[in-house]
């Protein structure tokens, strides 16, 4: 008997992995009626999903309450279909590849050193709130012009709006987040106002943004707001939530904490492994542009998919003991970030980004705990993962 799923469910979005088990063992896309959404829980049917443009239209939207609560769709490079994905998204490609990432490490550490001393003080911290989330936001900052203070302000409004969510909520929109986004909207038409009137403010990214012409067409300044928005949203995140969610496994796995603590090489290994086993991004929603069959679903035009990462990446067809969190595992198939033409943008950035912080952070101590009835999972669809993780560090 097919399981009953549906993806804003309290069960689902508290703890979704028991029912992504479920469907999993069905063997094929799962149908949601009241939905008309296609559940792809399985990574072969995500992989070969990814990889067919023709099949998919993105721009509805890419996140489940944009396409089936009707949640507004910023329209940027995420919202768009090839080939004008690739025109808007490769102006800042070579922002986010490997070698410029390389380049920018050392403002990096700055940024994360400056985030991190204060904590020294202090006999317990918040890895998300206190560090991850700052750096992230701070770094978003300072690609489109924005100052730290400015950063940290619009972070905070976006939490309110899209974090803030509680149990029976479906969907984000509450009278504290309808204000919150009114107050977000209201700071960056101020920043997009002062950065038409001076060609030398929006910082390296936003500059490029302003000033391109793609097919005879500027951004206006709604547009330019949607790209500020979007840009610190996906750029201080799912990052910081896999920073959290490291130090958390590690400290659930003591022998594997103990073998970072000898090894900070290892640090890398264990990040990428945390993107695994509890994918940020739960999932992301598409919808099927023609009709077309996949696993022996009969996918039909203008239905909603679902790419649901988090499941995929413990499919036990792809992975060795899916449920176990091992930083000795290969991780080089997973879906951490996505495939295909919307492949994520900014992988480069944050597997170096986390793997700075968690040196950082592994540098100046000498063990730690985690301090688990102060901690916090986000709750919603779309995002998985620790916004609140505080632990008792032992500084050296």
């Amino acid at each position: 008997m097919a399981a009953a799923y549906d993806p804003f469910s309290t069960d689902a979005m508290r703890d979704p992995h028991p029912i992504y088990k479920e469907l999993r063992a069905e063997g094929c896309p799962h149908f949601v009626k009241e939905r008309r959404a296609w559940a792809l829980t399985l990574f072969d049917d995500l992989k070969k999903a990814s990889l067919c443009n023709r099949w998919l239209d993105f721009s509805a939207g890419q996140t489940p309450a944009q396409l089936m609560l009707g949640e507004p769709v910023p329209h940027t490079f995420m919202t768009m279909n090839v080939p004008d994905n690739r025109k808007w998204r490769g102006l800042l490609e070579p922002f986010y590849g490997a070698g410029a990432v390389k380049r920018e490490t050392p403002r990096l550490q700055a940024i994360i050193a400056d985030e991190l001393a204060p904590l020294r003080q202090q006999d317990r911290f918040d890895v998300y709130h206190a560090f991850a989330n700052q750096v992230m936001c701070i770094n978003a900052g300072y690609n489109l012009g924005v100052s730290r203070e400015m950063a940290i302000q619009a972070r905070n409004l976006i939490d309110r709006m899209i974090l803030n969510r509680v149990p029976g909520q479906v969907g984000a929109s509450t009278p504290d987040s309808q204000q919150a986004a009114g107050e977000l909207m209201h700071l960056l038409m101020q920043h997009v106002a002062a950065m038409r009137a001076d060609p030398d403010a929006g910082g390296p990214q936003g500059k490029v943004l302003r000033d391109a012409v793609i097919d005879g067409a500027r951004l206006s300044d709604e547009d330019l707001l949607f790209y500020l928005f979007s840009l610190l949203v996906v750029g201080s995140e799912t990052t910081p939530m896999a920073v959290a969610g490291t130090m958390y496994y590690l400290a659930q796995n003591p022998e594997q904490k103990a073998m970072v603590l000898a090894n900070h090489d290892l640090l890398g290994a264990a990040f990428r492994e945390t993107l695994r086993f509890d994918q940020p991004t739960n999932m992301l929603a598409r919808r099927a542009a023609m009709d077309f069959d996949l696993n022996g679903a009969q996918i039909k035009s203008g239905d909603n998919l679902l790419f649901i990462y988090a499941s995929a990446n413990r499919d036990a067809d792809r992975f060795d003991n899916p449920d176990r969190f091992d930083i000795t595992r290969e991780n080089s198939s997973d879906l951490s970030f996505g495939m295909g033409a919307h492949f994520c943008l900014g992988a480069s950035l944050a597997l170096t980004a986390g793997d700075l912080m968690l040196r950082a952070i592994f540098a100046q101590i000498d063990d730690y705990e985690v301090i688990e009835e102060e901690c916090e999972r986000a709750f919603g669809e779309h995002l998985n993962g620790f916004i609140r993780m505080v632990i008792r560090p032992r500084w050296k």
